[in-house]
């Protein structure tokens, strides 16, 4: 080895070594078989390492230490001859360390090194004797470990040691006297125990040379003190260990002390030996083991004197720690008993008599314990000891036989059974009278032992006597003819039959291997008599069970040995059956079947004997056997069936009627188990004896029947009650005899009495509600009987009352007397409806749908309630039985359809057939809906195979669709046999299209191809895989489908849909496709097809709702205005499934769009009231509209819908708005759509929803979502005023929402304002006055923001307005007005064009005469005053010098006749036009003169607090005339009020901009100053509202107080008014400084509260009011009474 790899070797191994001592165990294991590797290629280097490395460290872990030498003593073992001498030598002594350096007691490194110091002897042993020997001192005790290794060298080496062990004596014998501990004893025992060993070992190899005594005198003397000092001073130590280590060593040694001492001593040591197995914690075996190498002979001590006595005590202590079942999971018991028995047969090799005749006697002994001991060891000695065979084995076998007769005991037979196999191999046994114990051993081959003794024990005894008997007729060859003679005697004993099994196993073998040597022996003594026939009828009839699978196989390869026996012509052609039979021992088949098999057995043997008399001669032995003794039900019934068959091959009538006498007996003593085997045995004598059984079958019943009592005695008596029980088994088994009869029997005349006698019996019978066991036997008789009926039919014989036995066989399954079992005769029934069936042809359809409704309702119901009661009961052999039940029955149910279909083959036994299956088609069970298309797939492929196209038939198949869409859902069922079976259904309803068609199909067709590779591809649970292979599915069979039958198709699969998952994917992916594929021709079809689509929507789940609208969006793509036609024609309020159509619909773009352009379409067309002709005053709202936008309503909220919006923004906007402003006051349709069309001819629907309707609200609804789509969120925003409305004025909505579309329209959207304003002035001219009114209001609004300045739409609104201002209707010309007033707003040129044409609209507005109110507003004349009212500001700046048109002398009528709100509305039209116009210079005077006084009182004051100066004028002439009391008055109308020119003084001066006092600022140029008295006069105002505030009259009341005291004050005002007052700045707000109409009087200024409608009185810019107070001389007015007339809310 190079230095570099001697280096890395030493560096590896140190490492590994290193690490041997890790903490995990595993990590140890994996290094010590590291280092065990590398040492056995590289043993010197590594065991050099190591000892290099155990030198070099002082401490060494223990776990360290010992791994390594598990390591090295490996290496030792497996490479001790590779080892240098240097490299043992440094070995030897590390191992020498590692043992002694410590003191105490540490077995995995000190005994680990002394194993590798053995290890090392085998090659190195004096090397390591040496060093061994070295270690022993005269004075000093060795470590444990020196004498432990010598010993184990001794042990190992003998031949090595025994030269040294006179030297390791020497040194070790002086050391005896210091020995005191106890590990160092057990040290010195165990060496002593071994050197003794070594010498006896070594003497008895130089036996032949005579040194035995030179040998062992040179060892006497040391082996004598040892003896002495062991036995003397150690064996009676306290520590058992110590004790034991010294017998140990005690037995080896005895040989090799002197032959004088071992004779002295010898007693004495054995009665100590015997002492100690009192002692509890010493092991028994190591006393028995010494004593063993006392008592066995030997050439040391060739004469073992011992005394009487003693001899004894052995014998009777030996005798007890005999175990009579050892334990093997306790070795050393066992291990003592063994060498107890070697004991004992030491002691009846040297004392027989005392031993074995003591043995003998305890057999007789009262204890079952003794005896089984004594039994024990006697069959020990039996095949131990040959003084025992020749002296004491005849005595041994007289006892065996009277103890096998006499014990009882399953154990102590076990032990006689052992003890007759020993006698029997010592060939003990020979005479017939001995035979006898064999006997007991057949016995109890098949022994059944009472009931309190375990199974196991009875097994272990069976199978010791099986094992034992098979053996000795395998191994004993000198009593083979004895055996064979005695094993067939064993087979015709009746007490013997258990055991049949293992006989016919022991002669077969027997007959195979010892066939030459039986037949030359000859039996000793009288042979055994047995019949050759009787062995072959007994064996026969004990195959009968087919479970019994070793019994019968044993027996049948016996007969076929012994078969030359029985009758030479069965020698050789019997075993070509019986070879037939041995294949099907170990199948399980059926129990008929197999006796079947057995009949035909019989039936070759006897027509291979071919003997009548032999016939005769086995029909007599099973006669004997069936009347002999009581025989189990099965053996006894298959004999009876043999018996039968054999009377059908004996030609004597005398010995056929005996024998039939003896199967017909059997019926009237019949328990209910033979019943089946009885009637099959006369159903085989009928075959040849038919009439002769039928006769006595007719007889019996009768008789059995005239038995009957009366039911009261029947209860009365028990002894009635039996016999009642007892003819009712009689007559079922008379009632199977029947039907069995029908099976085997083929006379006519026979079947001919079965059709009208029998089956009467049964009708009667099934008719009275049987039992279950009674109701099972008579329809299967009748079952059989139709069966044999109808091949007979060629000879007449028919059944006459079929229908009625049919309708009593399908009663049954309601039967309640049948203990809920009526399942189980499912099978049975559809068997007899199908043979009844069977019987007729051309059944009727009632009777057919009849049978197959109640079969399909019964086997349908249990299948829907199987899973329920198999989970809840959870009885798994109940329920499989009960579902192979099941099962049976619809494979029988198979064959029933079949037949129907055959004898009517026509396509409407198809529909009746289809019919009844289809509502289990569609059940929710999975077993229900494979059984279901299983019988359709039997339906169709019957039918095409049966069917003939001639002139009778149809020439079309015209169900194809609605079988196609009855079976497709199938395809995506959740049970994957449905899916398989669907394709094959398919398949054939394919084919069948084409048989009428014409066509051919061929083998390469390629739909066929298709469905055949899609068939491989179903079975998945993938949502997205179904979906595809669905659609590939429609693709295929879409063009097989003709057009006239595609609606069955749409209908019949939409029948189908339902909320599965599964099947909700498969439908919708199938519709779709066709959809696609087929959608151009369905136009005809469209409304069914929506309509139906709608209903089943509204049948299912969310989920499955909405995979329906794919199909449905693929249709609609073809048939937009069709689909869209229906889904408008629903009901309001629309059904969710409506509503997630227009949803979906909505999501496609191009769909959407085509929708949109149809709906505004429509809108135009359509009337938006029910009464187009408006003749009632209420207006409510079309059907058709209305459904329109609630419609469109719902598409809106589709964000698909954003493109459609802004595309369409000026016609869905004029639209919705115009729709809005007819909807607003509106009430919901009184009727709606009707799905029957001839209801519609002669009535209408009424609409009973119509509470949930509000046209207001969906049409705003459908407004809002519109702006939200066309991204105009702040004009929605800006009409949220609206969002919340419902119902309400048309006119007050449409002024409060027009201003605010149309600013935020001209803000927002100013692109679609040019298209927005021609769609707005569309509707201008509507017929309906609201869509006017909206049209004008926002044309007129946007006037306001003029347009966004473009001078062609204000052409274009001008042109509408001037046409509005000539309406007939009051409210379109009062809001065209607004837009004459807005004209004011233009620039420039455009007001001067306009402006004249609104100014007259303007005065023509003024003359309206009309009272008419319209949702709370005044008419024309009050809208046009506040126009101009509103226009003031705007024509200011306007140079107009003639009149207006509003103070021309024609407005005087209607002011005089207007009412007191108008004519203050008017008035301040006046005033304010006076104002801002040059009207002054003509004069207050002529102004004033054209109005009446109330006007003036009305209007007047509030003119004089807000107007300018010609203004205020103006309203003071008007306030100068005196105050007229009006003649109407109404409750808390009447005032009394007395005010002073210091209110309206004091209102002046708190007006926001009044003049402050002097300094405070300049005044304000061209207005009128006001002084202390109009100040006086606000501050007595305001204290008078301060007290009507705290007395809080009617709102109106305090509103007419109110403005009476701003009347007064503005009167008292004028007269005191002084040039030297500053004058007041007009206010900053239309309704600064004065209350809002209708509002409530404001509070008293300590309050701080501001009242709603009316601004903060202020005073400059926060400057608090000055307080004046009335002067002396100041005059005041006085107004004693003023009637006003409530204010209308505006």
């Amino acid at each position: 080895m190079s230095i570099i790899t001697s280096e890395s070797l030493k560096d590896t191994v140190t490492v590994l070594i290193n690490a041997a001592g890790d903490n995990e165990h595993s990590v140890n294991n994996v290094i010590i078989k590291s280092l065990a590797k590398i040492a056995n290629t590289y043993p010197n280097e590594v065991i050099a390492i190591f000892c290099e490395f155990y030198k070099d460290t002082v401490k060494v872990n223990t776990t360290l230490l010992g791994n390594i030498i598990k390591v090295l003593e490996q290496t030792c073992v497996n490479q001790v001859r590779k080892l240098d001498p240097k490299v043992a030598t440094e070995l030897v002594s590390s191992m020498l360390r590692a043992m002694t350096e410590n003191a105490g007691y540490e077995p995995v490194t000190q005994l680990g090194a002394s194993a590798v110091l053995v290890a090392v002897g085998h090659e190195n042993l004096d090397l390591a004797l040496r060093s061994l020997i070295n270690q022993l001192s005269p004075a000093t005790v060795p470590h444990y470990t020196i004498p432990h290794t010598l010993g184990t060298l001794a042990a190992v080496n003998t031949h090595g040691v025994v030269p040294h062990i006179k030297e390791i004596l020497s040194k070790m014998l002086p050391l005896l006297s210091l020995v005191k501990q106890d590990g160092l004893k057990q040290a010195f025992a165990y060496a002593f125990g071994h050197f003794a060993v070594a010498v006896s070992e070594h003497i008895g190899d130089n036996v032949e040379n005579d040194n035995i005594t030179s040998i062992k005198e040179n060892f006497v003397t040391e082996f004598t003190i040892i003896f002495d000092v062991l036995y003397n001073q150690w064996l009676p130590s306290y520590e058992p260990k110590v004790s034991e280590s010294v017998l140990e060593a005690l037995g080896p040694i005895t040989r090799l002390i002197s032959e004088r001492q071992f004779n002295e001593t010898v007693n004495k040591f054995v009665l100590s030996l015997l002492a100690l197995y009192r002692k509890p914690n010493i092991n028994y075996y190591y006393i028995s083991q010494c004593l063993s190498y006392l008592l066995s002979p030997s050439t040391l001590n060739p004469k073992l004197g011992l005394n009487e006595n003693v001899i004894t005590s052995i014998n009777h202590v030996l005798f007890h720690l005999v175990v009579l079942e050892p334990d093997y999971d306790q070795p050393q018991t066992v291990k003592n008993h063994f060498e107890v028995l070697r004991c004992f047969d030491h002691m009846a090799r040297q004392y027989s008599d005392q031993t074995i005749e003591g043995l003998l006697h305890q057999c007789k002994n009262n204890q079952e314990k003794d005896r089984m001991k004594a039994v024990i060891i006697l069959t020990h000695l039996t095949t131990s000891s040959q003084v025992f065979i020749d002296n004491y084995s005849s005595k041994f076998i007289t006892l065996l036989k009277v103890m096998t007769n006499m014990e009882h005991g399953v154990k102590m037979k076990k032990l006689l059974v052992k003890a007759i196999v020993g006698l029997v191999y010592r060939n003990c046994i020979t005479t017939p009278e001995d035979f006898s114990m064999i006997e007991f051993i057949i016995k109890h081959c098949g022994f059944e032992g009472p009931a309190n003794v375990s199974f196991y024990e009875i097994s272990d005894l069976q199978d010791t006597c099986k094992n034992s008997l098979i053996l000795m007729c395998n191994t004993v060859t000198s009593i083979r003819g004895q055996l064979r003679s005695l094993l067939l005697s064993a087979l015709t004993v009746e007490d013997l039959t258990p055991s049949m099994s293992t006989v016919a196993h022991c002669l077969t073998s027997l007959f195979q291997n010892n066939s030459n040597v039986i037949e030359g022996e000859t039996v000793k003594g009288s042979e055994i008599k047995y019949s050759s026939d009787l062995v072959f009828v007994r064996c026969i009839t004990h195959i009968v069970d087919p479970e019994q699978k070793e019994k019968n196989k044993n027996l049948l390869v016996f007969l076929e040995d012994y078969s030359g026996d029985v009758h030479k012509n069965l020698k050789n052609s019997w075993t070509i059956e019986l070879q037939r039979l041995l294949k099907f021992v170990d199948k399980s088949e059926s129990r008929e079947q197999w006796h079947s098999m057995l009949l035909d057995l019989l039936v070759s043997a006897v027509d291979q004997v071919n003997n009548d008399k032999w016939v005769e001669t086995i029909a007599t032995l099973i006669s004997k056997q069936i009347l002999s003794k009581k025989q189990h039900p099965m053996i006894k019934g298959v004999s009876l069936q043999y018996l039968a068959t054999l009377s059908c091959h004996i030609p004597n009538a005398a010995v056929v009627e005996s024998t039939l006498k003896i199967i017909l007996f059997s019926l009237k003593s019949i328990p209910m188990e033979n019943c089946e085997y009885v009637s099959k045995a006369i159903g085989i004598a009928s075959r040849q004896h038919g009439e002769f059984i039928l006769n006595e079958l007719d007889a019996a019943y009768k008789e059995n029947e005239s038995r009957k009592g009366s039911k009261i005695m029947n209860f009365l008596s028990s002894k009635n009650s039996k016999t009642e029980l007892e003819i009712n088994i009689v007559k079922y088994a008379l009632i199977t005899c029947y039907g069995k009869v029908a099976v085997d029997c083929l006379d006519a005349h026979v079947l001919a009495r079965l059709g009208d006698n029998v089956t009467s019996i049964l009708y009667d019978i099934l008719k009275s509600g049987p039992a279950f066991d009674m109701c099972k036997a008579t329809v299967t008789t009748l079952y059989e009987i139709g069966k044999a009926l109808h091949p007979a039919a060629h000879h007449n014989v028919v059944l006459r009352n079929r229908w009625q036995l049919l309708n009593a066989v399908l009663e049954q399954i309601y039967n309640s007397n049948l203990e809920k079992r009526n399942v189980e005769l499912y099978p049975i029934i559809v068997k007899a409806s199908n043979a009844l069936t069977k019987l007729q042809k051309g059944i009727l359809p009632e009777e057919r749908n009849t049978i197959l409704r109640v079969l399909f309702n019964s086997i349908f119901g249990e299948l829907s309630s199987f899973k329920r009661k198999y989970e809840a009961d959870g009885v798994d052999g109940i329920n499989d039985i009960l579902a192979k039940t099941l099962n049976d029955s619809l494979i029988l149910l198979h064959q029933l359809i079949k037949e129907l279909i055959i004898q009517s083959t026509c396509l409407s036994t198809i529909d009746d057939l289809i019919g009844l299956l289809t509502e289990w088609l569609r059940h929710e069970n999975d077993e229900i809906r494979t059984a279901s298309v299983l019988i359709l797939q039997v339906i169709f492929d019957t039918y095409i195979k049966n069917v003939r196209l001639n002139y009778e038939t149809p020439s079309k198949f015209g169900q194809m669709g609605y079988l196609l869409g009855l079976v497709v859902p199938g395809i995506a069922d959740t049970n994957f046999p449905v899916r398989l079976t669907t394709i094959d259904c398919i398949k054939l309803i394919v084919q069948i299209q084409d048989l009428y068609e014409g066509h051919t199909i061929e083998p390469g067709d390629q739909c066929m191809v298709n469905l055949t590779r899609l068939q491989n591809n179903v079975l998945t649970n993938d949502l997205n895989m179904i979906s595809d292979y669905c659609v590939v599915l429609c693709n295929t069979i879409t063009p097989k489908i003709p057009h006239r039958h595609t609606m069955q198709f749409i209908e019949s699969i939409l029948e189908c849909y339902d909320s599965q998952e599964h099947k909700s994917v498969g439908i919708s992916a199938v519709l779709d496709a066709f959809f696609i594929k087929k959608g151009q021709d369905l136009f005809q079809n469209i409304e069914r097809i929506v309509e139906v689509m709608l209903s089943t929507m509204d049948e299912v789940n969310e989920d499955a709702r909405v995979k329906l609208m794919r199909p449905l969006t693929s249709l609609t793509r073809h048939h937009s205005n069709a689909v869209t036609a229906v889904l408008l024609s629903q009901k309001l309020p629309l059904k969710p499934c409506v509503v997630s159509c227009w949803h979906h619909l909505a999501r496609d773009e191009s769909l959407s769009e085509a929708i949109t352009e149809n709906f505004l379409r429509l809108m135009t067309s359509v009337e938006l009231y029910e009464d187009p002709y408006h003749v009632i005053d209420n207006h409510v709202a079309a059907l058709q509209p209305l459904t329109l936008i609630s419609a469109l309503g719902e598409m809106l909220q589709e964000s698909t819908m954003k493109a459609t919006c802004k595309a369409k923004f000026s016609e869905l906007f004029s639209v919705l708005y115009t729709t809005l402003a007819c909807y607003i006051d509106a009430e919901p349709p009184a009727y709606s759509h009707s799905g029957n069309k001839m209801q519609e001819r002669f009535g209408f629907v009424p609409n009973r929803e119509s509470v949930r309707l509000s046209p207001a609200k969906i049409t705003i609804n459908a407004f809002s979502a519109f702006l939200e789509q066309a991204d105009c969120q702040k004009v929605r925003e800006a009409c949220s005023l609206c969002l919340s409305v419902e119902h309400g004025d048309s006119a007050t909505t449409l002024l409060e929402l027009a201003p605010i579309l149309g600013g935020a329209v001209s803000r927002e959207c100013p692109q679609h304002l040019a298209k927005l304003v021609s769609r707005v002035s569309a509707y201008a001219k509507s017929s309906l006055p609201p869509q006017r009114c909206a049209a004008h209001a926002l044309l007129a609004d946007l006037l306001n923001y003029r347009c966004n300045d473009n001078n062609v739409l204000i052409e274009s609104v001008m042109a509408t307005l001037n046409t509005g201002w000539k309406d007939t209707c009051d409210r379109v010309r009062a809001t065209c007005l607004r837009g004459a007033a807005n004209v004011a707003q233009l620039r420039g040129d455009g007001r001067a064009a306009h402006l004249t044409h609104a100014l007259h609209a303007l005065s023509q507005g003024v003359d309206a005469r009309s009272d008419t109110y319209v949702g709370g507003q005044g008419a024309c004349g009050t809208r046009t005053a506040r126009a101009l009212a509103g226009s003031r500001r705007a024509l200011r700046h306007a140079t107009i010098r003639q009149r207006p048109p509003g103070l021309d002398p024609r407005a005087q009528p209607a002011a005089h006749r207007a009412r007191p709100r108008r004519r203050g509305i008017r008035s301040r039209a006046v005033v304010d036009i006076a104002e801002d116009t040059s009207v002054h210079e003509h004069g207050v005077s002529a102004a004033a003169g054209t109005f009446h006084s109330s006007v003036r009182r009305a209007g007047g004051a509030r003119a004089l607090r807000r107007a300018g100066r010609p203004g205020r004028e103006l309203a003071a002439v008007l306030l100068a005339a005196p105050v007229r009391q009006q003649p109407r008055r109404g409750p808390g109308e009447q005032i009394h009020l007395e005010t002073s020119v210091q209110d309206l003084q004091r209102e002046e001066i708190e007006r926001p901009g009044a003049d402050a006092p002097a300094g405070r600022g300049p005044p304000v140029p061209g207005r009128v100053p006001v002084g202390p008295a109009a100040a006086a006069g606000r501050r007595a105002a305001l204290q008078r509202r301060q007290l009507s505030a705290r007395r809080r009259p009617l709102p109106a009341l305090r509103t007419r107080r109110a403005q009476a005291a701003r009347a007064h004050a503005a009167g008292s005002a004028l007269r005191g008014t002084s040039p030297h007052q500053r004058q007041v700045p007009r206010g900053h707000g239309a309704g600064a400084g004065r209350v809002a109409v209708g509002s409530r009087a404001p509070p008293a200024a300590d309050q701080g509260q501001q009242p709603r409608g009316q601004a903060k009185l202020r005073h400059g810019a926060g400057e608090p009011v000055p307080r004046h107070r009335f002067g002396r001389n100041e005059p005041a007015i006085k107004c004693k009474k003023l009637v006003t007339t409530p204010s209308v809310l505006h």
